[in-house]
């Protein structure tokens, strides 16, 4: 049976920055914002719900820290919020709008609440941790989001628990929150160092990211994002061409192969896979059979190699008896087609039966295999090569 190899398992064990896509955002002065928020953390703290507490507080030290731009809409008549140059840039290019002014966001209620978020930071990631500990990452991954939403509340930002969190949610088989946390880290460069971690774990992410996708069997842009930021890692290369497999993108995952020969030209596995993709070609049918042999170069014991070279030689034996068995008459043309035919059948086998050979070498039990070559040998009259093989058929049953 013909089928894809790939070296996967290498997954770890292991302030935001708020879209602005709702229009209570975008039309409220921000220090209605922060009232809003300050309250509703408040309620949440009294009922013990960290979680919406936590987002709270995080939402209320982004209208209480930093700058905000506010800017006329001359179409709408209303003043738009942006905190972020690059989100007021990209929202009014080319439209109609006034001078935009900045504006100082000013605390009025983050610092009185200063010391109980603290305190529940450091409780929260405590919880985090058994959590993980007792490998129940589900609520794992809630916790060190808490913990990211606190701590930023507290005017830090430590985007190393939100990957955490990533990692938790993969680890509970929940892999799109996992990648949906993963795609917000990437698209603002996530690398997890700080003054207190120097480990660059942006590579880490994109793994994780693609483990996810390929266990999941689903495909994401972010895989060739991935393979854009890092094009001669092998390993991010191997699993996005799982994924290629895995999701039915069949062009792309050529594709990837392709790269990965290029990548790594003295891996077996790369020739062998790209070869499982052009067997089932008729066109390619030569192609396939030297992608395999290659594979065979680089890996003389990849059995599944010569299997496949096998399939690919034998491709028309099934054609060639169907011509033979429509030709058992005994007019001269029915005569010369069947021994043509023959012909062209024995010269299949002749190139097949090295190859059958080196796998009886490699795994003498199979019995497939030594089947195979007793139809081989039987083919091409060589009685003494079949009988061999029949009694290795017959101890391979004892």
């Amino acid at each position: 049976m013909k089928k894809l190899l790939f070296s996967l398992g290498l997954v770890l064990a292991m302030s935001t920055s708020f879209a602005q896509t709702n229009t209570e955002e975008l039309t409220t002065d921000p220090t209605v914002l922060a009232e809003k928020y300050n309250k509703s953390a408040k309620e949440n703290l009294v009922k013990g719900d960290v979680s919406k507490a936590s987002q709270d507080l995080a939402k209320l030290s982004k209208y209480e820290n930093g700058k905000a731009w506010q800017i006329k809409n001359k179409d709408t008549k209303q003043d738009e919020f942006y905190y972020s140059q690059a989100d007021l840039d990209k929202a009014t290019a080319g439209k109609n709008y006034a001078k935009a002014k900045e504006v100082v966001l000013q605390p009025k209620y983050g610092f009185l609440l200063q010391s109980e978020v603290s305190n529940l930071a450091n409780k929260e990631l405590d919880a985090a941790n058994k959590a993980m500990d007792a490998k129940q990452y589900s609520e794992a991954a809630v916790k060190f989001l808490n913990v990211y939403n606190l701590v930023e509340a507290l005017g830090t930002k430590e985007e190393i628990y939100k990957y955490q969190a990533a990692i938790c949610y993969y680890n509970a088989t929940e892999y799109d929150k996992s990648l949906a946390i993963i795609k917000e880290l990437a698209a603002k460069g996530f690398t997890g160092k700080s003054a207190n971690q120097t480990k660059d774990y942006n590579r880490d992410m994109y793994v994780l990211a693609l483990n996810g996708l390929y266990n999941g069997k689903k495909y994401d842009a972010i895989v060739e994002e991935a393979t854009a930021k890092y094009p001669k890692d092998v390993d991010i290369n191997n699993i996005a061409t799982g994924i290629y497999q895995v999701s039915g993108n069949g062009d792309k995952m050529r594709q990837r192969i392709e790269e990965s020969i290029k990548i790594d030209p003295n891996n077996a596995q790369n020739y062998y896979n790209l070869g499982v993709l052009y067997l089932d070609d008729e066109t390619k049918t030569e192609e396939a059979k030297s992608l395999f042999k290659k594979a065979i170069e680089l890996n003389p014991k990849h059995i599944e190699s010569y299997n496949n070279l096998v399939l690919a030689i034998l491709k028309k034996d099934k054609d060639y008896v169907e011509v033979m068995n429509n030709n058992l008459g005994t007019s001269k043309k029915e005569k010369d087609l069947y021994t043509a035919t023959e012909t062209k059948r024995k010269a299949l086998f002749t190139e097949a039966v090295p190859y059958l050979e080196k796998m009886y070498e490699l795994d003498p039990s199979n019995r497939l295999v030594i089947r195979n070559l007793i139809q081989a040998h039987k083919a091409l009259g060589n009685d003494q090569k079949e009988t061999f093989y029949r009694n290795a058929e017959k101890n391979s049953v004892k």
